[in-house]
């Protein structure tokens, strides 16, 4: 495992990376989007808050009510920057989420 790969599952945060098309980048994610992994409402409002922060091109912090897979709802705060190459293109986004409420 590289060291960045290593850093990221060390992680409780959760980091995500994706393309310009909105389909993920990194690790067992890669190629599926967020319609693929949430219900049509919450992806396409993801949807949304990428294309506005890469619009923007500055990184922009939102709050967001999320349903995992498994049920379980979670307040997240989640931090989105626009991912750029080695000439300053951007290619994509790369983002931290948080979890900072939990319903009990």
């Amino acid at each position: 495992m590289s060291p960045e790969a290593h850093l990221i599952e060390s992680m409780t945060d959760i980091v995500f990376a994706k393309d310009l098309n909105g389909r993920y980048i990194l690790d067992e994610l890669t190629g599926l989007t967020d319609l693929d992994l949430f219900l049509a409402d919450l992806a396409g409002s993801f949807r949304a808050n990428d294309q506005a922060m890469l619009a923007s091109g500055q990184a922009q912090s939102n709050e967001e009510w999320v349903t995992y897979p498994d049920g379980r709802r979670a307040l997240l705060e989640t931090v989105k920057t626009p991912l750029r190459d080695t000439s300053g293109t951007v290619i994509g986004l790369v983002g931290v989420c948080r979890e900072i409420a939990c319903p009990r």
